[in-house]
């Protein structure tokens, strides 16, 4: 067992995504974590603050870091990571993002009822969650009893942690941004965002924005990361739009071969409205 200051004590066994991924928030969120340990809980470590008990114990109390859900009634939509990205204040804008949705109810409903709720086969679901990388990660921490902090998968899941956390707070950041700089113009009748700030992952938060506003929109314009111009999308595959008709223009660089997707040079913006008007039906 851990002896020094401050750990992670988890469930031995096949480990589930709900499990690891609070492990990686957990790990991101307190610097003082010495090791991660897989292993049933000892009583005395319930009452412990210095212990971190996830997806085990029958305890939820936050005070001494007790995070298990399996005590609630049947049905309850919490899980182990619900409870940690609410402990963190995370969970609100966690609960935006489809992965976590996904994960909070494959672990709180079972495959076959979340994928009756969102409407695909288990099979495919099963599939989306296992892929190589989770697979590749899973066993990894299935074959640990014990990692130091020093640890290469404890550094990994740290660094994961870290990303989940940042990606919050960039999101908070971006949608601000967005609130102040985006604007709509309206190409033969079809509303278009235009979002034109040289930002990394430009689109980050432009659902949320558009969720927030309860605006519509069939294209969205931002700008094109991989070399200097715009990117023009298609939004929920509106069947107005079809950038096939703009690939023969001299400003175009790159048209989707499914038209759902261009990219122009650095134009100005009435540039970019008079290319939408040709491929706005």
């Amino acid at each position: 067992m851990c002896v020094l200051s401050s750990r992670i004590v988890t469930h031995y066994g096949s480990p589930h995504m709900d499990d690891l991924i609070s492990v990686c928030i957990v790990l991101a969120m307190d610097d003082d974590i010495k090791c991660v340990e897989r292993r049933p809980v000892e009583p005395e470590e319930i009452t412990d603050p210095t212990v971190w008990v996830l997806d085990q114990g029958e305890v939820h109390d936050p005070e001494n870091r007790n995070f298990d859900h399996h005590q609630f009634p049947a049905g309850t939509r919490k899980c182990t990571l619900s409870l940690i990205a609410d402990h963190f204040d995370l969970k609100n804008d966690l609960d935006e993002t489809v992965w976590f949705q996904v994960l909070v109810l494959d672990d709180t409903l079972g495959a076959i009822k979340t994928a009756g709720e969102l409407d695909c086969s288990a099979t495919l679901l099963k599939g989306l969650l296992n892929g190589p990388i989770n697979e590749f990660v899973l066993t990894r921490f299935e074959q640990a009893k014990k990692l130091d902090s020093d640890n290469e998968l404890v550094k990994l899941l740290s660094a994961i942690g870290t990303r989940i956390v940042t990606n919050i707070r960039n999101m908070k950041e971006r949608l601000q941004l967005i609130r102040e700089k985006a604007e709509f113009d309206e190409v033969n009748g079809l509303k278009v965002l235009f979002f034109m700030e040289d930002v990394p992952d430009p689109k980050l938060s432009i659902a949320a924005y558009l969720k927030e506003t309860g605006k519509k929109t069939g294209v969205v314009v931002v700008a094109n990361t991989r070399e200097s111009g715009w990117s023009l999308s298609r939004v929920a595959d509106n069947p107005r739009v079809d950038f096939r008709r703009i690939k023969d223009a001299d400003d175009v660089t790159f048209v989707h071969v499914n038209g759902f997707v261009a990219k122009t040079r650095r134009i100005e913006k009435p540039a970019i409205i008079r290319l939408l008007e040709t491929a706005i039906e």
